[in-house]
């Protein structure tokens, strides 16, 4: 018997004892799973230009206009999604806040539209949030509407259950340092197409949430606290820190290994970044953060490594606060993963207004 099944714990339970305990809880995900896959496997980039992977930047007003141009500038969604691939689209529906905290509703059904127009199978939008301490998986989608307003334009949206450990896949592969085994929900796992779509925003553990960071929404609930608690450890406890033995535990080099990890383990076909506003100074949610406006840009491609470079730059522009040498530990890791390079040198970037 797996040990997930002889502990019987609720979401609350977890929560409690992956605050009092993240080194126990780190030897959960080690070879506990019974049967393991190999990794998702993705496409390989179809979006390349000169020999270099294709970075496309579009400033503009109207998400729909900026979706098709930039979509154009990659070379178009047909050698992607073309004879009937049936694609998921991974938004950001974390917490129960309107954008830029969760994806805008508006882009993810125009990025859908266009999966569509280019005869793909079907389209599916998806996101597993995990959000235990406010509630349910379900808040942040009732909040923005987006299961009545994908059945009125005939686009699945699926909530998942994170905490339910049959939906998801232990997948294994050599070489992984943070867990030797990444448990992948089954509906991103067995995609044939994954398009990523996070919103870019400060994060209060991994300083930044683009590309890499979107993927933990695909992980087991588990699996992603125990790596936010042991990343974030609890610096914030003051003086109990001292006085109890584990509670200062801190161990950010885990935490930016296990995201990179995440976003392997993942590999998704296209990523497109809404930066049209961006949550500054705090986030992921609007308790601390503040609205960057006016930004209006859509960065896509392939190369996740590169627009996390990218979208680190625009928000060094807009976040006084913010520094790229805050996320170069999971940049530099994801790049060992070949997830991409963050040498822009590297990459053909396209930039447009429309």
């Amino acid at each position: 018997m797996s040990k997930f099944k002889k502990w019987k714990i609720s979401r609350r339970g977890f929560m409690r004892l992956s605050l009092t305990g993240p080194l126990v809880m780190s030897g959960w995900f080690a070879g506990c799973h019974g049967k393991t896959h190999p990794v998702r496997q993705a496409k390989a980039n179809p979006f390349v230009k000169n020999g270099k992977p294709l970075l496309v930047s579009v400033e503009g007003s109207d998400v729909a206009k900026m979706l098709a141009a930039g979509l154009e500038a990659l070379g178009g969604l047909k050698a992607l999604v073309g004879n009937a691939q049936q694609v998921v689209i991974k938004p950001n529906f974390v917490f129960p806040q309107a954008y830029p905290v969760t994806s805008d509703p508006a882009m993810i059904f125009a990025l859908a539209d266009q999966v569509r127009a280019a005869d793909a199978g079907g389209v599916d939008v998806f996101d597993a949030p995990g959000t235990y301490m406010i509630g349910n998986e379900q808040a942040s989608f009732t909040f923005n509407d987006v299961i009545r307003d994908g059945q009125k334009r005939g686009i699945a949206v699926t909530c998942g259950d994170s905490g339910r450990r049959r939906d998801f896949v232990a997948t294994r592969k050599a070489g992984w340092q943070a867990y030797e085994e990444i448990l992948v929900h089954k509906k991103i796992y067995n995609a044939p197409v994954v398009i990523n779509t996070p919103t870019l925003k400060r994060h209060h553990t991994s300083f930044l949430t683009a590309a890499l960071k979107n993927h933990f929404g695909a992980v087991y609930g588990p699996q992603r606290w125990d790596a936010h608690v042991r990343g974030e450890g609890f610096k914030k406890m003051g003086e109990k820190a001292k006085t109890r033995p584990g509670l200062a535990f801190r161990d950010q080099a885990h935490f930016m290994q296990a995201l990179a990890e995440f976003a392997d383990a993942v590999r998704p076909e296209l990523t497109v970044v809404d930066a049209r506003t961006l949550l500054i100074k705090g986030g992921p949610t609007r308790w601390k953060g503040k609205l960057k406006e006016g930004v209006n840009r859509l960065i896509m491609g392939w190369d996740m490594v590169a627009i996390d470079t990218y979208c680190s730059r625009l928000m060094e522009q807009h976040d006084k606060s913010y520094t790229i040498d805050m996320i170069t530990p999971y940049l530099e890791a994801s790049a060992r993963l070949g997830l991409g390079t963050f040498d822009l040198s590297r990459v053909e970037v396209v930039e447009l207004k429309v």
